[in-house]
């Protein structure tokens, strides 16, 4: 009788053992799975400045043509989800085009689309251009073929096209476009000489 005894108080410890354990874990899991998803949120938070990082070099900055040739040749994988908005002097009558979200000038102008198009209307709010949605529907970026992108860097390419001309010694002034979540949607270069 002794021998079950003994057998019942190991087998009972053994089970108290097995729940303390089993709590523990659990106990670790659920605080690990916290501490995952804040790590996840930061992880997310710094992929999105990495994203927008390569944008803000534009931001209110003057860039000469060649600069916004680039621009389109490094965004040109993206179609869908950048746009590249572009004010040359041709497009304009041969008038510089002064684009200033603060004073709410230039947003008139006429502009070339690259790398995606938008039914999608321009305006200011909080000194950021803003691209919202048209009447049509809810998507802001449409993509458009390779072909056409190439179709459209060649003609930005090409002096004897005077309206789409990227002349690349010009002086650009470029800015952000964002949605109206504040998600960074694009650029928009106006040539200025």
């Amino acid at each position: 009788m002794e021998g079950n005894l003994s057998k019942a108080l190991w087998l009972g410890v053994s089970i108290l053992l097995f729940i303390a354990i089993v709590t523990i874990g659990i106990s670790i899991f659920g605080s690990m799975k916290e501490v995952s998803n804040v790590a996840n949120d930061k992880v997310g938070s710094i992929a999105q400045s990495l994203i927008e990082e390569e944008f803000r070099m534009y931001d209110g900055k003057e860039v000469r043509g060649d600069d916004v040739l680039s621009a389109i040749g490094n965004f040109s994988g993206r179609s869908g989800e950048v746009i590249i908005m572009v004010a040359t002097l041709g497009s304009n009558s041969g008038n510089p085009v002064k684009l200033d979200p603060a004073a709410n000038t230039g947003l008139s102008a006429t502009y070339t689309r690259y790398i995606s198009d938008t039914t999608g209307t321009l305006s200011v709010k909080d000194n950021c251009i803003i691209l919202s949605a048209g009447s049509s529907s809810g998507n802001l970026l449409t993509g458009l073929s390779k072909t056409v992108i190439d179709a459209a860097r060649r003609d930005a390419e090409n002096p004897n096209l005077t309206s789409k001309y990227i002349n690349p010694a010009g002086k650009f002034i470029a800015y952000l476009i964002y949605d109206v979540n504040q998600k960074i949607r694009g650029i928009i270069f106006a040539q200025l000489e």
